[in-house]
Protein backbone atom coordinates (compact mmCIF):
# COMPACT_ATOMS: atom_id res chain seq x y z
CA UNK A 1 0.00 0.00 0.00
CA UNK A 2 1.16 2.99 -0.83
CA UNK A 3 0.54 5.99 1.61
CA UNK A 4 2.29 8.91 0.00
CA UNK A 5 1.46 8.95 -3.64
CA UNK A 6 2.96 13.12 -3.93
CA UNK A 7 5.06 12.94 -7.06
CA UNK A 8 7.82 15.90 -6.54
CA UNK A 9 9.60 15.12 -9.97
CA UNK A 10 8.06 12.98 -13.12
CA UNK A 11 8.27 12.73 -16.79
CA UNK A 12 6.45 14.66 -18.87
CA UNK A 13 6.67 13.95 -23.24
CA UNK A 14 9.66 11.90 -22.79
CA UNK A 15 11.63 15.07 -19.92
CA UNK A 16 12.10 15.40 -16.33
CA UNK A 17 9.92 17.94 -15.22
CA UNK A 18 9.63 18.79 -11.44
CA UNK A 19 6.10 19.74 -9.63
CA UNK A 20 6.80 23.14 -8.25
CA UNK A 21 4.02 23.20 -6.21
CA UNK A 22 3.83 20.12 -4.86
CA UNK A 23 7.83 20.71 -3.52
CA UNK A 24 6.89 23.96 -1.98
CA UNK A 25 3.51 22.59 -0.22
CA UNK A 26 5.32 19.41 0.47
CA UNK A 27 8.16 21.28 1.91
CA UNK A 28 5.94 23.80 3.85
CA UNK A 29 3.69 21.07 5.63
CA UNK A 30 6.62 19.08 6.93
CA UNK A 31 8.65 21.67 7.75
CA UNK A 32 6.00 23.10 9.71
CA UNK A 33 4.77 19.66 11.02
CA UNK A 34 8.44 18.79 12.61
CA UNK A 35 9.38 21.94 13.76
CA UNK A 36 6.19 22.62 15.63
CA UNK A 37 6.29 18.67 16.88
CA UNK A 38 10.39 19.51 17.72
CA UNK A 39 9.09 22.25 19.65
CA UNK A 40 6.67 21.11 21.67
CA UNK A 41 8.61 18.01 22.81
CA UNK A 42 11.48 20.46 24.20
CA UNK A 43 8.77 22.39 25.68
CA UNK A 44 7.16 18.68 27.09
CA UNK A 45 10.94 18.39 28.42
CA UNK A 46 12.25 21.01 29.70
CA UNK A 47 8.88 22.99 30.39
CA UNK A 48 9.69 26.16 28.52
CA UNK A 49 9.34 26.99 24.81
CA UNK A 50 12.54 27.25 22.93
CA UNK A 51 12.68 29.28 19.54
CA UNK A 52 15.44 27.19 18.61
CA UNK A 53 13.75 24.04 18.55
CA UNK A 54 10.82 25.07 16.39
CA UNK A 55 13.94 26.54 13.81
CA UNK A 56 15.83 23.33 13.90
CA UNK A 57 12.63 21.18 13.37
CA UNK A 58 11.95 23.33 9.88
CA UNK A 59 15.75 23.09 8.71
CA UNK A 60 15.29 19.14 8.91
CA UNK A 61 12.17 19.28 7.38
CA UNK A 62 13.69 21.23 4.41
CA UNK A 63 16.04 18.94 4.49
CA UNK A 64 14.10 16.44 3.93
CA UNK A 65 12.17 17.50 1.08
CA UNK A 66 15.46 18.59 -0.88
CA UNK A 67 16.80 15.64 -0.25
CA UNK A 68 13.88 13.64 -2.31
CA UNK A 69 13.95 16.75 -5.01
CA UNK A 70 18.14 15.75 -5.32
CA UNK A 71 16.89 11.58 -5.17
CA UNK A 72 14.12 12.39 -8.25
CA UNK A 73 17.04 14.69 -10.31
CA UNK A 74 19.14 11.63 -9.68
CA UNK A 75 16.56 9.12 -11.23
CA UNK A 76 17.72 7.82 -15.04
CA UNK A 77 14.07 9.79 -16.49
CA UNK A 78 13.03 5.87 -17.77
CA UNK A 79 12.21 5.43 -14.30
CA UNK A 80 10.41 8.58 -13.45
CA UNK A 81 6.90 8.36 -12.89
CA UNK A 82 4.91 10.00 -16.10
CA UNK A 83 2.88 12.73 -15.22
CA UNK A 84 -0.42 13.69 -16.86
Amino acid sequence: MNVMNIVIVGKKNGKRSIQWLNFFLLGWVLAMVIGLGSGGVYYLLCGRWSHAAVIQGIVVGVLLVSGNLASGLRTPVDKLRQLK
